[in-house]
């Protein structure tokens, strides 16, 4: 079982709750479950990613607007398919809200694996042949849990390091991408209003 460190903000905002994982390689989907049971009616989640095609991504937030579905959560949800969908509303209104914020951004699908070890050269050119933009560890199975569960969710990317060449770039993976934290928890709670 996946324990999750709850934070309730103060803020005019009634029950604003932050959370994270106590540690960050779990799956997030549990926590996801259990804030459900405790009543959550609206999700944001953000994350770092590894970055697929560096000329497209270029430092952007990424939409991600379908994921392929290469780990085995969300089939525990919805039925199988190779890829699962983003709601439209959500990709809308968080369009509206970078631009709002005077955020760039690049819309796109992404690769959720949950074998990093088997993210070979071969896998990684086989899905930015795909159109990946990114591959990350939550978003088909945080779609899938949010369809089930009829949530309304968000999620928003950033490049933690760059996979595009067949060097491996670690960049800003070695602080989890974090070197933006205050201007990504903006963006959620601004997120979170307007969903």
């Amino acid at each position: 079982m996946v324990h999750c460190l709850f934070i309730k903000l103060i803020t005019k905002i009634p029950r604003l709750l932050f959370t994270v994982p106590w540690w960050a390689r779990l799956p997030v989907f549990p926590c996801f479950e259990e804030i459900i049971a405790m009543g959550a009616k609206k999700f944001v989640l953000f994350g770092s990613c590894g970055v697929l095609d560096d000329n497209k991504v270029d430092g952007n937030i990424i939409i991600p607007v379908s994921a392929v579905r290469d780990e085995g959560t969300s089939y525990h949800y919805i039925a199988p398919s190779v890829e699962i969908e983003a709601e439209e509303h959500s990709v809308r209104t968080l369009e509206h809200v970078l631009a709002g914020c005077g955020y760039s951004y690049i819309k796109g699908k992404t690769w959720t694996s949950d074998a990093i070890y088997r993210e070979t050269l071969s896998a990684i050119q086989e899905r930015r042949e795909d159109g990946c933009l990114a591959v990350e560890m939550e978003c088909a199975s945080m779609m899938a849990v949010s369809k089930y569960r009829k949530i309304p969710f968000i999620q928003f990317l950033y490049g933690a390091d760059n996979l595009s060449s067949g060097i491996w770039d670690i960049r800003d993976l070695s602080y989890y991408g974090l070197t933006n934290t205050e201007k990504y928890m903006v963006l959620a709670f601004e997120c979170g209003l307007a969903l």
